[in-house]
């Protein structure tokens, strides 16, 4: 990939960060209140040039970079400033957290409206899913504790981070330490019901795994009048009301085949049948019989079925737009290993619950700035990553050329220098 043929720079995509309406925001937040040199835009801006550049973010890098001359090229900041990985680590644990909450909103809607009309409606379609991080016990302050590492027998904890994915970002994120939020039923609903009410049109359709399958889950989700798509287990007791299948009715659902397509009421774990709501089933199996034969010696794994059953408070969707849904639900399982592959999303940058959430929101609104890079330029995930860190390379060496006296006219007229950030 040559970087003159790309269509989008990065330079643009930068440029696209609205400097001032960051400025108002930590006005409003406070979030500079005792702070001489790690103020809220500072933070940011750190965190995403270390995020793009750096393949395993550490405290002692953020340092390095906040003191390089490249960072404070690019973003125009004052050389002679310096902070210490110290006071990297207690500003991470103190730091205002609506700010990057607000920023991340900010930066959302800016770059969603870039959309055309048909993927702004491809949008409606919300994945839900969480990923686990896991990390020893002695840096990790809070968290969920999941056993021993075998090399060295220590102790480690986890934090669940549960995610509304769009295809283009995160509509809401959270993170969570408490060992309730293990369940699905119980941590999905922290990030989907908040995110349900923020939806006053109800345009969106919530797809998530069977992780989540509750009947109290999903009569929350229908008293709200949103729609859900998700997944239940092939015993799940329940009354079947009536058919919805026809003569008419196509069964060929892309790897799966219909089998049944059916209204019922569903019966909670206590056994009590819920009268009030009536959901749609549509019965599936695999094409092409899987092996359901279970591993011998490998210790608690996932049941393979060949039957799929999807539940959905949807009545006017066709059973093949039903099963296109739930397909798609797997994009959030990409999004997840973009994440924690390209974006250090796999280790702990700060180890207490404020730092873990900024970092939470740094880390997606990254993903933005590179996923809009990936979209413009048709490119992959890790090629639209290593392209942009190359493409600000070439604007800071653009920089440096005017710094130093060179006539900008001889430069890409796309490498403008900005404005000073406070």
């Amino acid at each position: 990939m040559q970087l003159e043929k790309l269509k989008v720079r990065a330079p643009e995509i930068l440029r696209m960060i609205p400097d001032e309406e960051l400025a108002r925001l930590a006005s409003d937040t406070k979030v500079d209140y005792c702070s001489k040199v790690l103020k809220g835009e500072r933070m940011f801006y750190m965190l995403v040039y270390a995020m793009l550049c750096a393949d395993r973010v550490s405290q002692r890098k953020l340092e390095t970079v906040f003191s390089s001359a490249p960072f404070k090229t690019l973003f125009n900041f004052s050389v002679d400033m310096k902070v210490s990985h110290s006071s990297i680590s207690s500003r991470f644990s103190k730091i205002d957290l609506v700010f990057f909450e607000k920023a991340y909103e900010l930066i959302y809607n800016e770059f969603s409206a870039l959309y055309t009309e048909n993927e702004v409606r491809q949008m409606n379609l919300v994945r839900v899913d969480s990923s686990m991080v896991a990390e020893t016990c002695n840096k990790l302050k809070e968290g969920f504790t999941v056993g021993k590492k075998p090399s060295s027998g220590e102790s480690r904890r986890q934090a669940k981070y549960t995610v509304a994915y769009d295809g283009f970002g995160a509509r809401l994120a959270d993170v969570f330490f408490q060992p309730a939020y293990l369940s699905e039923d119980v941590a999905m609903p922290g990030v989907l019901m908040p995110l349900i009410k923020k939806d006053k049109d109800h345009m969106n359709l919530y797809v998530f795994d069977r992780g989540m399958s509750a009947s109290a889950n999903f009569s929350r989700i229908s008293d709200e009048g949103a729609w859900f798509l998700g997944r239940i287990k092939t015993n799940r007791r329940m009354n079947v009301l009536r058919s919805l299948m026809t003569e008419g009715t196509g069964r060929n659902l892309g790897k799966l085949e219909l089998v049944d397509d059916i209204v019922v009421h569903i019966f909670d774990d206590g056994g009590q049948e819920d009268m009030e709501h009536e959901y749609r089933v549509v019965k599936c199996r695999f094409k092409d019989p899987r092996d359901t034969e279970r591993p011998k010696n490998k210790g608690k794994v996932k049941r393979v079925e060949n039957e799929v059953y999807l539940i959905t408070n949807h009545m006017g969707l066709t059973p093949q737009e039903i099963a296109e849904a739930y397909r798609r639900r797997w994009d959030i399982e990409v999004f997840f290993k973009f994440l924690k592959q390209e974006l250090n999303f796999s280790h702990f940058l700060s180890t207490s619950e404020n730092g873990i959430k900024v970092i939470l929101y740094m880390t997606l609104i990254t993903a933005m700035l590179i996923m809009i890079y990936k979209r413009k330029n048709e490119i992959g995930y890790s090629d639209a990553k290593f392209c942009f860190k190359l493409d600000m390379e070439e604007w800071i060496m653009e920089l440096n050329f005017v710094i130093k006296g060179g006539d900008p006219a001889r430069c890409n007229p796309r490498f403008i220098i900005r404005t000073r950030i406070p």
